[in-house]
C-alpha cells in the first residue's frame, strides 16, 4: 500500500511536513500509527508530528485508528510518498499488551536482586562450604560462574557484544533463530546455565519455600522511564547459614528469584518495544572474585524520524556499584557523528580519577571520528527511577 503525506490542511501542518521533508530520504524506514478523526479522515502519527495522509494505492480503506505501521520513503518529491511494510492492528497490540501485563503480575513478585545469588556463586567459587554440598550442584554452579564475563575482556567491543548476547535477555530469540543448530553461546547463556542450575538444586532435594524469607537485597523495578539505578552489591548469605539443606534452599530460591528478574526485564523489554526502541539488559560482570550487575539501557530518541537516518538520535545509560568505592552513573548521546558523555559518580575521589581521564577519552572518541560535545565528569547520581510502570501490574477490573 502506498501513502502519501498531504499538506493543505492548516499552515501549522504545512511548516511541519516542510521541516520534516528535507530529514526524510527516500528508502529511510520510519514508525507511524494511523489515527482517523470523527470524518474518517487518516493522519499519521509519526515523532512528535500529526500529519494528515491519504491512500495513493493498495487498500482503498486503508490502515485502521490505532493501526501500527511500518514504513519506507519512496519519494518526498512532489510528495513525500510512504510504501507500507508491516502493520499491526489495535486489537493485536492490545492483546500483547495483556500478556505482558499478566505475565509481568507473575514473576515481579517473585523477582529477587541476582547479585544475592552472584555472591554465593563467588562464595562456592572460592571453595568455602563445597565439599558440603553435592557435587552436581557444585558443578553447575562452578559453571555458571565461569560463564560470567570478566570485566577487563569487556573493553573489546567484540568481546561486548558476545557478553550481552549471552546475558540471557536474547535466549528466547536465539533459541527461535537457532533452528535444529543451537550456538555455542546458548549454551553458555546466562538464562541457560540458571535454569540448569535450579533445576539439578531441585534434583538434589532443594526446596526454595523453605528458604530464609528475612534476607533480602534492594532491586529497583525495571521501567522505561527515570534515570538508571544501580543494583547494589550483598554479602555472601551462605556465611549465615550452616546447614548443607539450608544452603541448598537458599540458593534455590536465589536462582529463581534471579530468574524471574531476568524475566521481568524481558517482558519490560517487550512493553516498551511498542514506543520508542529500547532494550534493557542486567549483565552480571565478574571481577576478581565477585561479581557486579552491569546495568545498561540503550534507547533511540522518538523524535528520530527514520532509523536510517544519519542524524538519528541514540543513547546509553550504564550504572554499576562499586562496592567500597561507591557508585558509578555513565550516559553517552549520539547523534549523527557527534557524541556526548556524562558520568557521574558518589565517591569525590572517583569523580577527581574519572575526570584525570577525560582528556584521554575524549581524544579517543575523537580519534574514533567523532566529534565530541563534551566529557564531563559530576560528582552525585542523578534522580532515582520515577518508578512508572511500562503497563499496569493490578487489573481493577476484579
Amino acid at each position: 500500500m502506498r501513502i502519501d503525506l498531504v499538506s493543505y490542511r492548516t499552515a501549522s501542518v504545512v511548516s511541519a511536513a516542510s521541516s520534516l521533508l528535507s530529514e526524510w530520504r527516500v528508502g529511510a524506514v520510519l514508525q507511524a500509527i494511523a489515527v482517523r478523526d470523527a470524518d474518517g479522515q487518516l493522519w499519521l502519527d509519526i515523532g512528535d508530528q500529526r500529519l494528515p495522509a491519504r491512500i495513493a494505492s493498495g487498500g482503498q480503506e486503508g490502515p485502521q485508528d490505532g493501526e501500527q505501521l511500518q514504513l519506507r520513503v519512496l519519494r518526498n518529491h512532489p510528495v513525500l510518498a510512504l510504501e507500507t511494510l508491516s502493520s499491526k492492528s489495535a486489537e493485536i497490540d492490545a492483546s500483547e499488551q495483556a500478556v505482558t501485563a499478566d505475565a509481568l503480575r507473575r514473576f515481579i513478585p517473585r523477582q529477587e536482586s541476582p547479585t544475592m545469588m552472584l555472591a554465593n556463586l563467588a562464595w562456592l567459587a572460592q571453595g568455602k562450604n563445597a565439599a558440603q554440598l553435592p557435587k552436581e550442584v557444585v558443578d553447575a554452579a562452578a559453571q555458571l560462574w565461569r560463564a560470567l564475563p570478566d570485566a577487563n575482556a569487556l573493553q573489546n567491543p567484540e568481546k561486548l557484544q558476545a557478553a550481552l548476547d549471552r546475558s540471557g535477555t536474547f535466549l528466547e530469540h536465539n533459541l527461535a533463530n537457532a533452528g535444529s543448530n543451537p550456538s555455542a553461546n546458548i549454551a553458555t547463556d546466562i538464562k541457560a546455565l540458571m535454569l540448569e542450575l535450579s533445576r539439578i538444586l531441585r534434583e538434589n532435594g532443594a526446596r526454595p519455600a523453605l528458604a530464609r524469607s528475612d534476607i533480602s537485597a534492594p532491586a529497583p523495578l525495571p521501567t522505561a522511564n527515570g534515570s538508571l539505578a544501580n543494583l547494589p552489591n550483598t554479602a555472601a548469605t551462605f556465611s549465615l547459614l550452616d546447614s548443607p539443606s539450608q544452603q541448598l534452599n537458599e540458593l534455590a530460591r536465589q536462582t529463581d528469584g534471579a530468574i524471574a528478574r531476568l524475566t521481568t526485564v524481558q517482558l519490560a523489554n517487550n512493553a516498551a518495544a511498542s514506543s520508542n526502541p529500547a532494550i534493557l539488559v542486567e549483565l552480571p560482570v565478574r571481577f576478581e572474585d565477585r561479581a557486579n550487575i552491569l546495568r545498561l539501557r540503550i534507547e533511540r530518541d522518538g523524535r528520530s524520524s527514520s532509523q536510517e537516518s544519519e542524524l538519528q538520535a541514540w543513547s546509553i545509560e550504564a550504572a554499576m556499584d562499586l562496592g567500597s568505592a561507591g557508585s558509578l552513573h555513565a550516559r553517552v548521546s549520539l547523534q549523527g557523528h557527534r557524541v556526548g558523555v556524562q558520568i557521574r559518580a558518589s565517591s569525590p575521589s572517583v569523580v577527581e580519577s574519572l575526570s584525570a581521564q577525560s582528556g584521554a577519552l575524549e581524544s579517543m572518541l575523537r580519534g574514533a571520528g567523532l566529534e565530541v560535545d563534551r566529557v564531563v565528569c559530576l560528582h552525585g547520581l542523578p534522580a532515582t527511577d520515577t518508578g512508572a510502570r511500562p503497563t499496569r501490574l493490578v487489573d481493577v477490573r476484579a
